[in-house]
């Protein structure tokens, strides 16, 4: 890859992580009833973004996938380009969930993921950066 396009990239990431942190919309009732659910684990939330104009993507498929596991867990992206899973169980580290991000006609540049605190009960926020092919 071309040294100018990466460096391009990786501003472009620097700004969509510092700027479209899912966790500020953290206020819709889906989100709130997910995040209050602890009896299924810890949450996954999180956005898709479009890196032109940095907008939400609507209809991104996200798929879940606990390792050794055989059935995935699929959703879309909201009109606000945003998702949330519950948990996958008290005892699945979210670390052992796969997670992937796709939509045709666009590439995916980037998948971020990152618990919200140390807590056992934490989040999981993923946040998907494409661009149109």
């Amino acid at each position: 890859m071309h040294a100018s396009c990466l460096s391009l990239r990786l501003a472009l990431l620097a700004a969509f992580v510092a700027f479209a942190s899912p966790f500020a919309h953290a206020g819709d009732a889906d989100l709130q009833a997910i995040e209050g659910d602890k009896e299924n684990g810890p949450p996954f939330f999180g956005e898709a973004m479009d890196v032109k104009g940095m907008r939400p993507l609507e209809g991104v498929r996200i798929r879940a996938q606990v390792k050794g596991q055989p059935l995935p867990v699929f959703v879309n992206t909201s009109d606000e380009g945003r998702f949330s899973l519950r948990g996958f169980g008290k005892s699945v580290d979210p670390e052992n969930v796969d997670v992937q991000c796709s939509m045709d006609g666009y590439r995916l540049l980037d998948l971020t993921r990152r618990r919200v605190s140390k807590a056992a009960d934490a989040a999981t926020v993923v946040e998907c950066l494409f661009e149109k092919r």
